[in-house]
């Protein structure tokens, strides 16, 4: 005995179909997120190297050239920091929007899922009915034809 096909099963793929395109472009855009991550801590590592450099240099012979060169590391550090900074934010907003979003989705799958599920249970359950009353059927033209016959 097969279940009958599910009448929103189109809707249901479709929706199956979203929520998986939505776990993709989820991870992608938490790939893009830590690899901003890296490449932030990577400026603020170098930012740390130059300062203790130019902290060094400052304690002993004064060299400017190099002490200019030190700053200005420092001071492109400091704006590709403060770039990369916002753009973390920015992808950390998209990653939130887009897990809202996903989580939106798989409601509704869940939603037809469990219609699904419940049709499927109803339609078993008329099944049983019918087989009980076929299987009562018999019995009683069983007895009808015993009685019929004086068994």
């Amino acid at each position: 005995m097969t279940t009958p096909k599910f009448s929103l099963q189109n809707v249901l793929d479709i929706r199956h179909d979203k929520v998986e395109r939505l776990e993709i472009k989820l991870s992608n855009l938490l790939a893009a997120c830590q690899k901003t991550e890296i490449l932030l801590l990577s400026f603020k590592e170098s930012q740390i190297f130059y300062m203790e450099r130019l902290n060094t240099i400052q304690s002993g012979e004064i060299d400017l050239v190099e002490m200019n060169f030190l700053r200005s590391n420092i001071l492109l550090l400091d704006e590709r920091i403060r770039i990369v900074s916002l753009e973390l934010a920015r992808q950390k907003q998209d990653v939130e929007e887009k897990r809202t979003e996903l989580i939106k989705a798989k409601q509704g799958e869940e939603t037809l899922e469990i219609l699904k599920k419940k049709r499927n249970e109803v339609y078993l359950e008329e099944q049983v009915q019918i087989e009980a009353r076929i299987q009562d059927d018999i019995y009683i033209a069983r007895a009808f034809r015993n009685q019929h016959l004086g068994v």
